[in-house]
């Protein structure tokens, strides 16, 4: 283990800046508690009991997903590779780690391609869990970098509908959409919050008189708001806090002249996924009021999509390499090993069977975001935006054009109730 934290690697981040927004943002809760919610009333499954270890070499591999090299490098060079097969398009390694069978892969930086590693590597290897192994940025005052976030929950804090009120009250923004699931026999959504039902679908017998008023819910095709991992991954990673020692408070700040350590630590929250980057702290406080995450990436709610789906236990593992609490500070390299020598403890310590018991609210890090505000998505945040002060972007022959004063207030123009009057 000692070996695994002394490597170095990094992944450098180029993020154009295309907008430059002056805003203000003043927030107002109305919460829905997580209890709220159903726990999947009969499409939940029996949990089973965890069994004595069997020999190693009959139980079923460990599944490993990496969005990216970096992040892969560490449990690559921790395993014995032993063979590696690819099925469209993704490297399948597949190999031991402290004797026990893994097989590991890296799927991308999106959503999407997370979702189709996943699936992959659960319908052809058929794990007894799946863990995501990668980095992810602060988003609670209490993580900081070489900290390693575990998913008690998953959100997609991209479903986001903004919406107008239409009392004095202002905008707001609300949960929409999440993520779909058609259930089956082998999916497991024990504890996930269930925001939504489909409607029945149209046959060719009714389709000519189906419409939207018509067809009743279906309570196998269900909204997710949040996806919660097994208490028991949870609860073994957070096991392996000791492993992580310490970090010096300049590198956790980015300010070198800082002086002293801190002692990292794993943090059981709740992980945002959103393919956005967000460092101003009061646009984090309207995103967290109404998706009260820890820590935000990219890939998260895909990956969990694919294992709920399929019924696989799941757990993201993400270090920690920045903070918006410190915009200079950046470490990927303590961020991917860490993140790698709590997957090895994981993989090291997994029983032969993972209860199925879901995450609860109650059972996440007292520091966590959501469970300081006492709910996992709210039902509405209202806030305030001010108007847009400049605009940069680059024209079609490559220059940087800076726009502010008339230019932009002929665009700003149309923005108002009185310039889409009708008659």
């Amino acid at each position: 283990m000692a070996s695994l934290l002394q490597r170095g690697h990094r992944r450098f981040l180029s993020i154009p800046v295309v907008l430059s927004v002056a805003a203000a943002l003043v927030v107002a809760i109305v919460a829905i508690p997580g209890k709220a919610f159903g726990r999947a009333g009969s499409n939940t499954k029996a949990r089973p009991a965890v069994s004595t270890w069997r020999h190693h070499h009959e139980l079923a591999p460990i599944g490993i997903v990496s969005a990216e090299g970096s992040e892969q490098a560490p449990i690559l060079a921790e395993m014995k590779v032993q063979r590696s097969v690819e099925i469209d398009g993704y490297t399948f390694w597949i190999g031991t780690i402290a004797g026990r069978s893994v097989v590991d892969t890296v799927s991308g930086e999106a959503d999407e391609t997370a979702e189709l590693a996943t699936y992959i590597l659960d319908r052809t290897f058929h794990p007894r869990a799946t863990l995501f192994s990668g980095t992810a940025g602060a988003q609670d005052a209490a993580v900081h970098v070489g900290d390693v976030v575990t998913s008690g929950f998953v959100v997609d804090k991209s479903a986001i509908h903004y919406e107008l009120a239409a009392d004095s009250q202002g905008p707001y923004v609300q949960g929409y959409g999440a993520e779909q699931m058609h259930l089956t026999a082998a999916s497991d959504i024990q504890g996930d919050i269930v925001t939504g039902y489909g409607r029945v679908e149209p046959t060719p017998a009714d389709a000519s008189t189906y419409n939207s008023t018509s067809p009743a819910k279906d309570k196998t095709w269900v909204t997710i708001g949040a996806f919660a991992s097994p208490f028991e991954l949870v609860q073994l990673a957070s096991q392996a806090s000791g492993l992580l020692g310490t970090d010096t408070v300049a590198d956790a700040t980015g300010d070198s002249t800082r002086t002293g350590t801190i002692t990292n630590q794993v943090f059981a929250g709740v992980i945002g996924q959103a393919p956005v980057w967000t460092e101003p702290l009061e646009w984090i406080a309207a995103q967290n009021a109404l998706y009260p995450s820890d820590a935000e990436e990219n890939e998260g709610n895909g990956f969990a999509f694919a294992n709920t789906q399929l019924g696989v236990p799941w757990l993201l593992v993400r270090g920690i390499s920045d903070s918006v609490w410190y915009p200079n500070a950046f470490d990927e390299d303590i961020a991917v090993d860490h993140a790698a020598a709590v997957d090895t403890y994981i993989i090291e310590n997994l029983p032969a069977v993972v209860s199925t018991a879901p995450t609860t609210l109650a059972e996440l890090n007292p520091k966590s975001n959501a469970v300081l505000a006492g709910y996992l998505i709210a039902k509405q945040a209202y806030f305030d935006v001010t108007p847009v002060t400049k605009i940069v972007y680059v024209n079609s022959s490559g220059q940087t054009v800076t726009l502010t004063g008339a230019a932009l207030a002929s665009l700003e123009s149309e923005y108002t109730y009185a310039a889409g009057a009708i008659g």
